[in-house]
């Protein structure tokens, strides 16, 4: 189901671009009117922003531990720009898909389990099992952008300078667990879809600066990762993310 949502939204996108940058030319001639295609630069409104980030846990137990650059955020998001007045500021509400990745530091994984008194928890398991290559805790969002930009320049927002600020919600669509392993030469990928105590929303702040359709940009989250008491180790854990972003148009 989460696949078909990310393939809709790009393809989406993706499609309107192309069909933005074929626009029919008319020219007069002489002869029989001809109508002729001409490529130019898409002027879809509004922006396609891809970013490309790495996650790191704060406030998480030692055994809860990740690796950042195996962390990883991969977001698609459209965002639609309003000018407020004739001024260099824009008002930017949005809508997509975030993809976050946490990749264990140690040979664990993510179960469901029972306490003491027979409740349902999320605990921390030790991987006994083959040559773990990777072990990741996957969480996949619908989210929902705002951003407050400044351009130097409102009059080409592709190339000028700019600073953002905004705020950012999202609400959790699907989450599971990823173990890669070798196991008597073969490789092997096992995968447990559950909610693992995560918080069902999220939301954090978000701040931007960049040059033209490439930014550097850093979001903190002010939800915890897990919901109050329910993630492993009674751990809540925040995260933040820090990376690259690209508009597509």
């Amino acid at each position: 189901m989460m696949k078909r949502i990310v393939a809709t939204v790009v393809i989406g996108l993706v499609s309107l671009s192309v069909l933005a940058g074929e626009v029919p030319q008319i020219k007069a001639e002489k002869g029989p009117m001809q109508i002729r295609k001409r490529q130019a630069r898409p002027d879809v409104p509004g922006t396609l922003l891809i970013e490309l980030g790495w996650n790191l846990l704060q406030n998480n137990n030692p055994g809860l531990d990740t690796k950042a650059f195996g962390s990883r955020t991969l977001n698609f998001y459209y965002l639609y720009d309003i000018q407020i007045s004739n001024s260099s500021f824009f008002f930017m509400p949005g809508i997509g898909v975030g993809l976050d990745r946490y990749k264990f530091d140690s040979d664990v994984t993510l179960i469901n389990t029972l306490d003491v008194n027979g409740e349902n928890m999320v605990a921390i398991d030790t991987l006994g099992f083959g040559d773990v290559k990777k072990s990741m805790l996957v969480a996949n969002y619908l989210d929902i952008p705002i951003e407050f930009r400044f351009y130097a320049n409102p009059n080409d927002t592709k190339r000028s300078f700019k600073l953002g600020v905004g705020f950012k919600a999202g609400i959790l669509m699907s989450s599971h667990t990823k173990v890669k392993y070798k196991e008597d030469g073969n490789n092997i990928k096992a995968k447990v879809k559950n909610d693992f105590g995560l918080n069902r929303f999220r939301y954090g702040v978000v701040g931007r600066i960049g040059v033209g359709g490439f930014n550097v940009f850093y979001y903190q989250s002010l939800s915890p990762l897990f919901e109050s008491g329910k993630g492993p180790l009674q751990t809540d854990a925040n995260n933040i993310t820090v990376g690259l972003s690209f508009t597509g148009f």
